[in-house]
């Protein structure tokens, strides 16, 4: 027995591959803005979006503005490229359906940003689920539909299982 577990560990470590994946930070949108002397303007800006989003009973998905890393990620088939931010901090990969109409699909306008969304109608391995998903993370929530496609990043290839 302890033969064929030193033997699979042997195995493991002979035939283990590195990946990298190129990531890159997002610089602080709070700190260009503060170089560009438009931060108060941000911050009313803010200020008054929040106050309408809150009047109609909804909460905000909240971008704080600070720093953070994406990497580049292909999702379906014939490959779409999609800037993802890295989130170690949750189990869940999603991407932004091109159909989302929301301003949090969008990007922040003052960024200089636009995100990058998904066309589920151009996969040709897409395939969509009838249940849907919500969750709450510390700094807001995101909802929408399941599904399962091809993903690639660092020079792997995934179909993501149910």
């Amino acid at each position: 027995m302890k033969t064929i577990l030193v033997l699979a560990a042997l195995v493991a470590v002979l035939y283990a591959k590195t990946y990298k994946m190129e990531t890159r930070s997002s610089g602080s949108l709070r700190a260009r803005l503060i170089a560009a002397n438009l931060y108060q303007k941000f911050l009313e800006e803010q200020h008054l979006l929040r106050a309408q989003v809150l009047a109609s009973g909804s909460q905000p998905f909240i971008d704080y503005a600070d720093d953070f890393y994406l990497g580049n990620v292909t999702v379906g088939t014939p490959p779409q490229t999609t800037t993802l931010v890295l989130d170690t901090g949750s189990s869940n990969l999603w991407v932004i359906d091109a159909a989302c109409t929301s301003a949090a699909c969008n990007g922040e306008p003052n960024s200089g940003y636009t995100k990058h969304k998904f066309d589920t109608t151009k996969s040709s391995t897409f395939k969509k689920e009838t249940r849907t998903f919500s969750i709450q993370y510390g700094s807001g929530s995101c909802n929408g539909y399941l599904g399962t496609d091809t993903v690639g990043f660092a020079g792997m290839e995934f179909f993501l299982p149910k």
